[in-house]
């Protein structure tokens, strides 16, 4: 589809500059000449490929990997070449879509190595690489498989993943003194007013019964908002509904979520500690007014997070703000008033 264009190129975080291509060509000399990709003969034709590397075998343990290198040299060289005989705006030849699903299952394989056991030089070097040629070929082709393009993302997506749990491992091994394992989590505004609580409720714009998978919190607009617990930013955007919201990962298979934020204070891969700034308080995507929507989610459900957080900084219980009950159908609202 030709709108698949545009996306790329709205999905593409950053832009590197295209280097020249020859017939052989180590990693580094693809990604260390910044003259612009030549047109003449100088760039191999697409019938000449590299022989693949008969299998991947990642090890990690902070070492490249130097068959994922070889990998990326195989992809880049192919890529390069098929583009040397294309007419701007023509469908992405077949020999690329192979290309591009050839690199997809190397990633597969790469991404399944134990974390701690995984370079986090090779995920950068990864995510630049694919980033770079698919920048190219989005100015290029004007029609990519819509499917090739979401598997694509996908796997950027999980690269992003892959960097942010490395910079948490390395951020508990640096905090990993004395001690406990125990994650304690701090309420993410003070005062802290409940306006609404955790379950079943009728949702106050769209009129439907709908499960509430966290808190509203009262709060001001452009009152600054906290992470609850030492973590990794995995979200920092736009979330549909949820409007500006950021997202963290804790230990344990914990996530924390942020959302309606008029600002959005900290970037993807940021590792933040308790108490540090994440956003500040709004009313952007679906919300009738002002407030904090917390989220607390364990092995991938969300859970009350009344349940976990317990007092107040100063000792005390929250506060709850109880709302009449709405005329119409009945309206189960959490366990608590």
């Amino acid at each position: 589809m030709r709108r698949l264009v545009p996306l790329l190129w709205l999905a593409l975080s950053s832009a590197c500059v295209a280097p020249a291509a020859r017939q052989k060509m180590s990693f580094d000399e693809l990604y260390s000449d910044p003259a612009p990709y030549p047109t003449g003969d100088e760039a191999p034709s697409a019938s000449v490929r590299p022989a693949p590397p008969s299998r991947l075998t990642p090890e990690g343990d902070g070492l490249d990997s130097p068959e994922l290198r070889q990998a990326l040299e195989h992809f880049v060289t192919l890529a390069r070449a098929t583009r040397q005989d294309v007419v701007q705006g023509s469908p992405m030849p077949d020999a690329q879509v192979v290309n591009w699903r050839e690199i997809n299952t190397w990633l597969d394989v790469f991404l399944r190595a134990p974390v701690p056991r995984t370079s986090s030089l090779d995920v950068v070097r990864t995510r630049t690489t694919l980033e770079s040629e698919l920048e190219l070929d989005a100015r290029l082709y004007g029609d990519i498989p819509a499917d090739l393009a979401d598997a694509v993302l996908a796997r950027m997506d999980a690269l992003a993943t892959r960097m942010a749990e490395l910079r948490r491992l390395q951020a508990r091994a640096a905090r990993r003194s004395t001690s406990l394992q125990s994650t304690r989590f701090a309420w993410p505004v003070d005062p802290v007013v409940v306006t609404s609580v955790f379950g079943s409720r009728l949702h106050p714009i769209l009129g439907t019964e709908r499960d509430h998978q966290g808190l509203d919190l009262a709060a001001k607009a452009g009152q600054l908002v906290t992470a609850s617990s030492p973590g990794v930013v995995l979200r920092a955007g736009p979330a549909g509904g949820h409007g500006n919201q950021v997202i963290l990962q804790h230990d344990g298979d914990i996530t924390t979520r942020y959302s309606h934020l008029s600002r959005v204070l900290v970037v993807v891969g940021d590792v933040v500690e308790q108490g540090d700034v994440v956003g500040a308080a709004g009313r952007t995507g679906l919300a009738t007014g002002v407030h904090l929507h917390f989220e607390l989610w364990k092995d991938g459900v969300p859970v009350d997070p009344l349940d976990e957080l317990g007092p107040t900084d100063s000792g005390e219980e929250p506060a709850f703000v109880q709302r009449a009950a709405p005329v119409g159908p009945s309206m189960t609202q959490g366990r608590r008033p």
